[in-house]
């Protein structure tokens, strides 16, 4: 079995358990130990991610302040804590993110992703809500997040998204039929 190079495996070398060395993967999601048999396996992280729509089909979009992607469009949102729903998740986020308070939300989707972060892989299972926010409210670019940029999701080039996952919604936006309107209809 062949790991991606950034898989987290070709990192972890000694169990976690017993800290004896010989930590290997069994299959891309599991490892085992040869000294004490912990079998520890590796599952992706919960993420969110919120489709705000704003006035005249525009989307809410922020450009990420760091790395990855530094300076690339992405859309509000970031990984479960744990103990936390992915409803709270998402109220966290955008809140902390953007300043907005989210009146109501309903899940879409979900998309896997793969996140590299510092040289090493995380796989995440990213849930995609369409919220409604208060925009009475001035969103203001706060946390990892350099600047708010609101625009119609249909004109945003995939070469302006810095991950994986957002730039698949943005071309689910795009390309399948009446999901536009549903998030325009709220």
């Amino acid at each position: 079995m062949q790991l991606p190079q950034e898989h987290p495996f070709l990192v972890f070398k000694y169990c976690p358990r017993c800290g004896q060395p010989g930590f290997t993967s069994n299959s891309i999601k599991s490892m085992q130990c040869p000294e004490c048999g912990l079998l520890w396996y590796f599952n992706p992280a919960p993420a969110v991610i919120a489709l705000i729509p704003g006035p005249e089909n525009q989307l809410l979009f922020t450009r990420r302040k760091f790395d990855p992607a530094k300076g690339k469009l992405d859309l509000p949102g970031g990984f479960s804590d744990i103990f936390e729903t992915a409803e709270n998740t998402l109220v966290r986020e955008v809140n902390e993110e953007t300043g907005l308070h989210l009146m109501e939300w309903e899940f879409l989707k979900t998309v896997p992703n793969k996140y590299v972060y510092k040289d090493l892989l995380y796989y995440t299972l990213d849930m995609v809500f369409i919220c409604q926010a208060d925009l009475n409210q001035t969103a203001t670019p706060a946390d990892d997040v350099e600047e708010i940029v609101w625009r119609n999701p249909l004109q945003v080039n995939d070469k302006e998204i810095g991950l994986g996952s957002v730039r698949k919604i943005v071309q689910e936006i795009k390309s399948v039929p009446g999901l536009i309107e549903k998030i325009f209809s709220k």
